[in-house]
């Protein structure tokens, strides 16, 4: 292996942010990227204050051209795989993750448009109902029901539709008296 260096991430993090395709990079370009950071904090700590200072500099710009390069990788890719096409040239890793990525896409896409295009879709079952009609017999604060939400506040005389169980507790009480309704 060749010495890599701030010039080697410069150059890559260019061809990436200049190129509409994503640009040919080597496999080992993130290891060997992560080696020179380590040789770079290796430095750093042994270093004159002066030399410290433009090491400091170098890493963030270093970390900086790096998260640049995987975000426009992450885009391109996205792009294409939107259109229905796996992304070429990638890493092995990357390779495996937009897989993955174009996998759960197209299921999704088969879930939702495409049964919307064919028709198809799931009916779900009627639901039962379980509210219970109540006339209120006094004034009722706000109350919060079986399902999590909150009725009221009741008048006197209103008429309300409660879940089952709320409704049931508010008749016992002698807040309210159920109406029953004939089908």
């Amino acid at each position: 292996m060749t010495e890599f260096s701030y010039e080697d991430v410069k150059q890559a993090w260019l061809a990436e942010k200049t190129s509409h395709e994503l640009a040919e990079i080597s496999e080992e370009f993130y290891q060997n990227a992560a080696r020179y950071v380590a040789q770079l904090n290796f430095e750093l700590k042994h270093s004159e204050p002066l030399r410290g200072e433009l090491l400091q500099e170098e890493l963030r710009n270093v970390f900086w051209m790096i998260h640049e390069i995987h975000l426009s990788r992450v885009f391109k890719a996205i792009d294409e795989i939107a259109q229905g096409r796996l992304p070429a040239p990638l890493l092995e890793r990357e390779r495996y993750a937009f897989s993955e990525i174009r996998q759960s896409l197209e299921k999704l896409y088969t879930e939702l448009v495409s049964s919307t295009m064919t028709g198809k879709a799931e009916l779900a079952a009627p639901r039962e109902i379980t509210n219970v009609l109540l006339i209120v017999q006094t004034e009722v604060p706000p109350i919060v029901g079986d399902d999590l939400r909150q009725y009221g506040p009741f008048k006197r005389g209103e008429i309300t539709s409660l879940p089952r169980r709320s409704a049931e507790l508010m008749v016992k009480h002698g807040l309210a008296r159920k109406i029953e309704v004939k089908v």
